[in-house]
């Protein structure tokens, strides 16, 4: 596992959203930010904790993100298990998703996917900048059609939606975070504004 060596941390939930990021970040010529992959949002507890228990990790850190997905609850849920890990390692806690803390010693911000309201994830941002394209109207055929005809226990239709669109880029990208990196999404969207200014106002 890598240590802490940058200033600037964000943690994520995993190599997809790493990868997202990372793309994110650059596009708004933001650098010199470590991210973290947790492995997984159920491991923020458990593997976030060791990363700024390492040495200097806490002296050196100045501004700090999360990034989360609510998933099947509402935000709330989800930001409130962040904060209880800030509490417990004492660093401050914003008092709700996307602000950023006004600490002098160390910002720190948590975003919770995918707009810090509803239940999703980082699929569904994704979705919403797609939503308009020509392409969108024969994966929503794909899916209805798809859902008719299988049985849909834990099925997860965000993961299904942004899978059916990427097969039909050329060429081919087999994940949200390499499609990112290749250009897929298109960062302008204004779907995308809450997380760039989340980005800017912790980082710049």
């Amino acid at each position: 596992m890598d240590k802490i060596a940058e200033e600037n941390v964000l943690a994520v939930e995993g190599k997809d959203e790493k990868n997202f990021f990372a793309a994110l970040l650059k596009t708004l010529d933001i650098h010199n930010v470590q991210i973290i992959d947790v492995g997984g949002k159920d491991n923020f507890k458990n593997k976030f904790p060791v990363y700024i228990q390492s040495e200097g990790a806490l002296d050196r850190i100045k501004n700090i993100g999360f990034v989360r997905d609510a998933e099947e609850h509402e935000a709330m849920a989800a930001f409130q298990s962040v904060c209880s890990i800030l509490k417990k390692y004492k660093l401050p806690c914003p008092e709700e998703p996307c602000k950023i803390t006004p600490s002098n010693e160390k910002k720190v911000g948590v975003f919770i996917m995918p707009n810090n309201n509803a239940c999703g994830m980082l699929e569904d941002l994704c979705i919403d900048s797609i939503k308009e394209t020509d392409v969108f109207g024969c994966v929503e055929c794909f899916i209805h059609c798809y859902e008719n005809k299988v049985e849909k226990d834990k099925y997860n239709i965000a993961k299904a939606r942004i899978l059916a669109y990427l097969s039909t880029r050329i060429p081919i990208v087999n994940s949200l975070g390499l499609a990112a990196q290749q250009g897929v999404w298109d960062f302008s969207n204004q779907c995308f504004d809450d997380i760039k200014k989340f980005l800017k106002d912790l980082f710049e």
